[in-house]
């Protein structure tokens, strides 16, 4: 796979490397932080960007069962993060061709509606079968530009070990 934006070449994923960053997301969301809108879906910004650039590695099933998780965690209808998480990575595969190519902020800016579907979706679920809309709610709008915030950030860390070099030469500084 080529990096775009520097034109480097890089190293084949490690598929434990995946994993074990899927679960770092799910660690963090399980964090006691609270439900507040500026706290980020770190497991979404994880699942999203492993369906962008390694789409076979981390597939729809995947996303469908951290959601199952997210949902008993969350003590939420079950099922409602598991069909947004499915979702949007079904929309992630499906785009990881055209956003590749672009640059980071770019890429940021057109995964934001991703991101806005993925913290909405809830609210808007609550809102059909309760008849009630908590406009409180609405806050995930917020954090859903954080996500999209980040995106440079989560980029730069989960592509850092395939741009290690594969010979080290101690006398060249490059």
């Amino acid at each position: 796979m080529i990096d775009f934006q520097s034109g480097y070449i890089l190293r084949p994923v490690n598929r434990v490397f995946i994993y074990f960053s899927l679960f770092c997301a799910l660690m963090l969301n399980l964090l006691p932080i609270g439900n507040y809108g500026w706290v980020p879906d770190w497991l979404i910004l994880c699942i999203v960007f492993w369906n962008i650039h390694q789409h076979r590695h981390v597939s729809v099933i995947l996303a469908f069962l951290l959601g199952l998780m997210m949902d008993v965690h969350n003590s939420d209808l079950l099922g409602l993060h598991a069909f947004s998480y499915s979702l949007v990575a079904f929309l992630a595969i499906s785009w990881h061709r055209r956003i590749i190519p672009l640059g980071v902020l770019t890429q940021a800016l057109h995964l934001l509606p991703l991101f806005l579907l993925v913290s909405l979706f809830p609210v808007l679920a609550h809102w059909l079968l309760s008849g009630e809309l908590y406009w409180w709610a609405l806050t995930g709008a917020i954090q859903a530009l954080i996500e999209a915030l980040l995106w440079p950030i989560v980029t730069r860390i989960l592509l850092a070990p395939q741009r290690r070099p594969i010979d080290v030469d101690h006398n060249r500084p490059i």
